[in-house]
């Protein structure tokens, strides 16, 4: 998880005693989680007037963030950190405003803070197909993972180990939803050097689980022409 910020950490700066109530204390505003980090946002809450129970209202303008409508205080408690959990897709941005209520705020510290949070695209595994190459003449076992939340799929290591094929499709998965964009395979011809692949036409076929590929094989010097290639889905 990477955590930027465009302030220096939001904290208390007047004498609480003279107006009780909560506060936020954020060190970040601007955050990004792995694929497979835990959904949870971390928020710090203080208060002036410790020595007293005391539940501190919450809001949210973001229903995808879990925020809890109040927190409790114990007497002897001045500070708590609260665990926001939250679920957005993978590869998307969110904004949430979460601010201590009006009725619990103090107007020493932060009401209100905005955050920017960014989850990494996350690949879902559908299993082993089957990918056949025109160029190279082969049929192998392929594993294919599928963008959760899209239709965009990942060919890791089609044509050779490190290098993966990847293409979009449109919501109903029938055509796709733009060209098959230029990408190294990974294999390196004697005397061409780097073999890439690129969409040969604007759309697929496909016959129910098989889809065929419009593929273009170039490299530098030119190409070796356009053909299809078929992916077996995984059942």
């Amino acid at each position: 998880m990477a955590v930027t910020s465009c302030k220096d950490t939001y904290d208390y700066e007047g004498p609480g005693e003279q107006d009780p109530g909560a506060f936020l204390s954020v060190d970040a505003t601007s955050i990004k989680y792995a694929a497979e980090d835990a959904q949870i946002l971390k928020l710090t809450l203080m208060r002036t007037n410790v020595g007293a129970v005391e539940d501190v209202k919450l809001t949210c303008d973001n229903a995808h963030f879990n925020v809890p409508s109040s927190v409790s205080f114990s007497a002897d408690e001045a500070k708590k950190t609260i665990d926001i959990p939250f679920s957005i897709l993978g590869g998307t941005t969110e904004q949430v405003t979460i601010s201590v209520a009006d009725e619990s705020a103090t107007v020493y510290g932060v009401k209100s803070a905005t955050f920017t949070i960014t989850r990494d695209f996350v690949w879902e595994y559908l299993g082993t197909g089957v990918y056949q190459c025109w160029l190279f003449g082969n049929t192998k076992e392929q594993d294919v993972y599928r963008g959760e939340g899209t239709q965009m799929y990942k060919l890791p290591g089609c044509i050779a180990a490190g290098y993966d094929i990847i293409f979009e499709l449109t919501e109903d998965g029938q055509h796709l939803l733009k060209p098959i964009e230029k990408q190294e395979t990974g294999y390196v011809h004697p005397s061409y050097g780097m073999v890439s692949v690129e969409g040969a036409a604007d759309d697929i076929q496909r016959d129910g689980n098989v889809i065929a590929l419009p593929m273009k094989y170039t490299v530098d010097a030119g190409s070796f022409g356009a053909k299809y290639d078929y992916l077996a889905l995984p059942e």
